[in-house]
């Protein structure tokens, strides 16, 4: 198939994006490199949540072969750049999700690609693409614009994501760490136990859902705002996308909340993903009286036997650098953001200076926020 074959639309409302539900679930599933974050279940509840906000439109790309069928998909908006009147196109997801990309069925890859920039050089409506958080292998990395189109597109190195291959079994898994970290696995779950009746494992009863989100959001948010930091689920907007985003993937068996109860009391929690050979570590949340204790050590550890148990290869710490990651692994990748704007405009030189002040920022702020936590 080459992308002539190829037909490209576009979804630009709710309803359009609801009927895909069954497709887009499909292309997902067949897609051994799609995540989490690539799935229907999502975007959809990230766009009720966040499409709501002003200046946002909605601008699916589906594309199909000659018999209709839906080969790949680009879960895409626009909204204001800045505080400019100009339009960025950009993912669905973007600054929540940890990997973006489009979808494109098995063997159909290159097509897919091909038509996605043809399209993006046939059709306004934009005037700055910027495509975040491409993984390793990703399609946006591993095919880009034609040389000689329309396009013009710059890449910048982002955030790098440790990950941890995973053995068969658990044992294995220890011995492959340093001496001081097997030591404190096992001396601080005994030293628990020895103190307070323990329980931990995820929630697999929506009924119980919504009250172990919320202890997760308040230990997330207690142990960040002592230090005067921003939190992830500080804002109503958020915590509503989460608790949706939440339900749906408890629903498809993707969802893996635990929770560490002392004495029947939650002190920590992990909000993790588990879907296609990976197991994703997404956010935690541990009682800050009782670092000592180490409580996130422990329920790690748990969460990784239970994606041992699970057939699970990767276990994902997503992306960031954070120091606590680095005593689990060595091992990251690093993601890429794509830059793409057309070939005459002005915006190329402004985009590029515009993305090294906001890496700048960002890279000082993260380090500022470390001091403060140390």
């Amino acid at each position: 198939m080459n992308a002539e074959q190829v037909r490209a639309a576009v979804v630009t409302n709710a309803a359009g994006l609801a009927d895909l539900e069954t497709e887009w679930r499909y292309l997902a599933s067949a897609c051994p490199a799609a995540t989490v974050f690539q799935t229907f279940e999502w975007n959809a509840a990230w766009w009720k949540h966040f499409g709501t906000i002003w200046g946002r439109r909605l601008r699916v790309l589906t594309f199909r072969d000659a018999a209709g069928t839906l080969i790949g998909l680009a879960p895409l908006m626009t909204s204001f750049w800045y505080a400019t009147g100009l339009r960025r196109l950009s993912f669905l997801g973007t600054g929540t999700s940890d990997y973006l990309d489009i979808l494109a069925a098995p063997g159909c890859e290159a097509a897919v690609s091909e038509a996605f920039y043809a399209f993006l050089a046939n059709n306004g409506g934009w005037q700055i693409a910027d495509f975040q958080q491409l993984r390793e292998g990703s399609l946006l990395r591993e095919y880009a614009p034609k040389v000689g189109s329309r396009l013009h597109s710059f890449d910048a190195e982002g955030e790098a994501c440790p990950y941890l291959a995973l053995p068969t079994d658990y044992d294995t898994l220890l011995q492959s760490f340093g001496k001081k970290t097997r030591a404190n696995i096992g001396y601080y779950d005994r030293a628990l136990q020895k103190v307070y009746a323990v329980d931990a494992g995820p929630v697999t009863d929506e009924a119980q859902l919504d009250a172990d989100l919320t202890q997760l959001f308040d230990l997330h948010q207690r142990r960040w705002n002592q230090r005067w930091l921003p939190g992830v689920f500080g804002g109503k907007r958020m915590q509503a996308f989460h608790r949706d985003a939440a339900r749906r993937l408890l629903k498809e068996g993707w969802l893996r909340l635990f929770s560490l109860r002392l004495d029947g009391v939650t002190q920590a929690s992990l909000y993790c993903f588990a879907y296609g050979d990976r197991f994703c570590y997404y956010q935690g949340g541990f009682e800050p009286t009782l670092a000592r204790l180490s409580l996130g050590t422990v329920l790690t550890a748990r969460a990784l036997l239970s994606a041992i148990s699970e057939g699970r290869t990767v276990f994902d710490f997503l992306r960031g650098d954070e120091p606590y990651k680095a005593k689990w692994t060595g091992t990251s990748r690093v993601n890429s953001r794509r830059i793409i704007t057309r070939r005459g405009t002005p915006f190329s030189l402004l985009a590029a200076k515009a993305q090294s002040w906001e890496e700048l920022i960002e890279r000082r702020g993260k380090a500022w926020m470390r001091r403060k936590k140390n």
